[in-house]
């Protein structure tokens, strides 16, 4: 018997049980379907996650920040604990009194000194290191000074650029420009456009300053204290900025003028200090995050602040302050050279006591969530498959009862038990080559109308337009779901087959 033979008396004993055959291949058609869809969108989310988050730079930068680390000189007998307890309670409390007093807790900070950039700047992979500073200043335009927040950088980001509204973005780092906010340019009184224009080209003095310290007196009439709200704490600012320079306009005594002046706290030297204030042109007025783009988290930055200088600039005067210097920077950003490499630097950064936030671990964690929901729909699809191996084993055994009289021809006329056994897993691995291509067909064609609908969804609701689409189908797909469908149906064709080649040829022949 030829191989051919084989696939051509297999296909004909299915054709004459078509409804049978029919039915058992939906089973199977169902199982490839639910598995090769699983599987599809397994690797289409998988792909656009990388894909979305690959989009501009964000995957490759990792955000370091200060961190506190165990005091190394701490020792155990340097905390006493007094009193009669448990070895357990002993335990606990000289830990808690270790922790109070720096002796054993997180008493040391490392912070992000010159020192420490220049060792993140020489890691491996590190292409650029961006230090960011800010923090509360004084702005003073004209004569008129202003509280106001301070961040560096973002002036030249194409995202944030469209964020100008008037004059223009940095073109340098280490420019002596500034660019004010649009509401911090209507608090200080520029209300009309002309002002706004008139604004630009003009020069802003700022200086670095302890939020506790600078001028600042209680005012009380008729037993009414301070409680006016922002703008009447704002005025009363503006009234101590400016009036200690005009008490002896007033008719005051040389000793009230000079108990006022004390009464009117002045910033101490340590808080503005000369070395860190400097004028700076005003170059731009950008506006705020519109509500679509405060929900794109990576492009936050800066979200409310009042004035942005160019990264290198506001990085020098900010080390102006001796103090400032031995505390470093808030954060930094590293531009990493590929994706790949984030997590070996993150890794690097968190050996030195430093803490680092980045995108990939993000990633990653969004990535094993969806790998596990589509791991449970593929044991789904499994499960689907083997309940239709049970119905594929049912029909072969109903088709070895029903061909007795066929199969003891065949055994009489010479055939081999091989050949028999070798008939029915054919016709089993029929039934899953046509369900499961028939499967595999199905789910690439619902992923056209489904991708559509799950894309339409994210766009209304998330006002994402996602690139690509979230289904995938690579070949590895299909060669699996070919694969597991056939591999299924022929193991439940085994024992049919089995049955048959144990057919007794007389038995068989006197069977009516």
């Amino acid at each position: 018997m030829r191989w051919f033979d084989l696939f051509r008396w297999a296909l004909a004993a299915l054709g004459q049980q078509k409804l049978r055959t029919s039915l058992t291949t939906l089973g199977v058609v169902f199982g490839a379907f639910v598995l090769a869809a699983s599987l599809s969108i397994n690797e289409g989310v998988q792909e656009t996650i990388q894909r979305e988050a690959s989009k501009g730079d964000a995957a490759r930068k990792v955000t370091v920040h200060p961190a506190w680390r165990a005091n190394r000189d701490s020792k155990k007998d340097q905390v006493e604990v007094k009193g009669r307890m448990s070895a357990e309670r002993h335990e606990r409390i000289r830990k808690a009194l270790a922790d109070r007093r720096g002796g054993g807790g997180l008493a040391e900070r490392v912070d992000l000194t010159s020192d420490r950039l220049e060792t993140l700047a020489r890691l491996p992979h590190v292409r650029r290191l961006i230090p960011i500073v800010g923090g509360p200043v004084v702005a003073t335009l004209g004569h008129r000074p202003e509280d106001a927040s301070l961040s560096s950088g973002a002036g030249e980001d194409p995202e944030f650029r469209k964020r100008v509204v008037a004059g223009r973005a940095f073109e340098a780092e280490d420019e002596r420009s500034v660019l004010l906010s649009e509401m911090f340019a209507y608090r200080i009184g520029l209300v009309d456009d002309a002002d706004i224009a008139q604004v630009i080209g003009k020069p802003l003095r700022i200086e670095f300053w302890n939020p506790e310290e600078g001028p600042s007196f209680e005012v009380s009439l008729a037993g009414r204290s301070r409680g006016g709200g922002r703008d009447e704490w704002l005025a009363l600012r503006q009234l101590a900025w400016q009036l200690p320079g005009m008490l002896d306009q007033f008719r005051l005594t040389a000793d009230e003028s000079s108990i006022l002046k004390k009464a009117i706290r002045q910033p101490s030297a340590a808080a503005v200090p000369i070395d860190a204030a400097d004028d700076y042109q005003v170059v731009g007025i950008f506006r705020e995050l519109t509500h679509e783009e405060n929900k794109d988290a990576w492009s936050r930055f800066p979200a409310d602040t009042d004035l942005i200088l160019p990264r290198q600039t506001a990085v020098d005067l900010y080390f102006r302050d001796p103090a400032r210097r031995k505390g470093g920077v808030h954060r930094a950003v590293l531009l990493i050279d590929d994706m790949r490499n984030v997590k070996e630097v993150v890794d690097r950064v968190e050996a030195l006591d430093l803490r680092s936030e980045s995108i990939v671990r993000f990633v990653e964690r969004e990535r094993l969530t969806y790998l596990l929901i589509f791991g449970g729909m593929t044991c789904v699809a499994a499960v689907a498959l083997l309940v239709s191996a049970l119905g594929i084993a049912n029909t072969m055994l109903m088709s070895v009862l029903q061909r007795r009289r066929e199969i003891g021809i065949m055994k009489a006329v010479g055939a081999a038990d091989w050949q028999l056994q070798a008939l029915f897993l054919v016709e089993g691995g029929l039934i899953g080559l046509i369900g499961g291509v028939s499967g595999l067909l199905l789910a690439w064609t619902i992923s056209f109308p489904g991708d559509a609908w799950v894309r339409s969804m994210i766009r209304r609701d998330m006002q994402i337009d996602l690139s690509g689409s979230i289904f995938a189908f690579p070949a590895r797909i299909g060669v699996i779901v070919l694969f597991f469908t056939i591999g299924v149906t022929v193991v439940a064709a085994l024992y049919p087959a089995r049955r048959a080649s144990k057919v007794d040829p007389v038995t068989a022949l006197r069977h009516d």
